[in-house]
């Protein structure tokens, strides 16, 4: 069985942006947020199809918008307070930074595109 570790701080600012109202979560809105220079911030489950993990992360490096592989469905979507949930989308850039900073902190999940 392999354990991962993601930190609290990590999953409660995703849960403190989506009551804030700038996180948005599902394949067609992220796809807009992102299409339309909204997004500052993409986070995408481990457990993404790799036909998903590859447009998003095609999309995100045209639109040079960080992306972080991280967590199970299951974790990002209870973080915010919803079923499973494959990808997520920042629209704040104060948030994003914060989210950032909390995905630094944490030890695991895979950056692409990111200024580390």
């Amino acid at each position: 069985m392999r354990v991962k570790y993601i930190s609290e701080k990590f999953l409660s600012l995703l849960g403190l942006c989506q009551k804030a109202g700038k996180l948005v979560s599902g394949t067609m809105q992220c796809e807009s947020a992102i299409r339309s220079g909204k997004a500052s911030l993409v986070i995408l489950s481990e457990e993404a199809s790799d036909a998903t993990r590859e447009k998003f992360v095609h999309l995100c490096n045209n639109q040079n918008i960080n992306i972080i592989i991280f967590g199970t469905k299951y974790q990002l979507g209870g973080a915010i307070g919803k079923g499973s949930r494959t990808l997520l989308a920042v629209i704040d850039e104060s948030f994003c930074k914060m989210i950032w900073k909390g995905y630094q902190n944490s030890s695991t999940g895979v950056t692409v595109n990111g200024k580390n």
